[in-house]
């Protein structure tokens, strides 16, 4: 009966540290999200912390309108999302969360193209996907561009300068929030 319920247990931790964190107004992140204890960026010493921030779509059936809806996601993965033990102990979490950031702004930017370019099941499968596919590839773009520009937060101007420059693409795609 002890096995059991430490399998159970281990069962359930394991579900809660794997689910994805939804991007959020509301929600900051704060140094105690990032669960992996693996650096997946060993090679690279400067890295203190990585982010798994991602883009997540589910398309369904309205029935009761027959139309084709698209839930779009900006994500954070705290089992995948480390931080170095000791030199995060009194750094700011804002890049990261920038990085957050940049995954809603093209969360964003697919809503708005879904939005204007997929009306039927057919849109779907021509157009959409291959949106997707484009937006993603600037997505990873952007993520690697704000982290070469602003030395992976270390270069505080560069830093304060992209933040300003995310919350106000954001603030042009409010519309498109969900």
């Amino acid at each position: 009966m002890r096995k059991l319920i430490t399998i159970v247990f281990i069962f359930q931790i394991s579900i809660v540290f794997s689910q994805k964190i939804v991007w959020s107004e509301n929600f900051k992140l704060n140094w105690s999200h990032f669960k992996s204890s693996q650096n997946s960026m060993k090679a690279d010493t400067t890295v203190v912390s990585y982010s798994s921030c991602g883009l997540k779509y589910t398309a369904y059936k309205d029935k009761t309108y027959n139309r084709l809806l698209i839930k779009i996601d900006a994500t954070f993965d705290p089992s995948k999302s480390w931080k170095h033990p000791f030199k995060t102990k009194n750094l700011k979490i804002n890049h990261e969360q920038g990085h957050f950031d940049i995954a809603e702004l093209y969360a964003r930017k697919l809503r708005k193209e879904f939005k204007e370019n997929v009306k039927t099941e057919k849109d779907y499968q021509f157009k959409f996907k291959l949106i997707y596919q484009m937006l993603y590839g600037e997505f990873l773009d952007y993520q690697d561009y704000y982290d070469k520009i602003t030395k992976r937060g270390t270069d505080a101007a560069k830093q304060n300068e992209l933040e300003v420059e995310i919350k106000s693409q954001l603030k042009k795609l409010e519309a498109f929030k969900n």
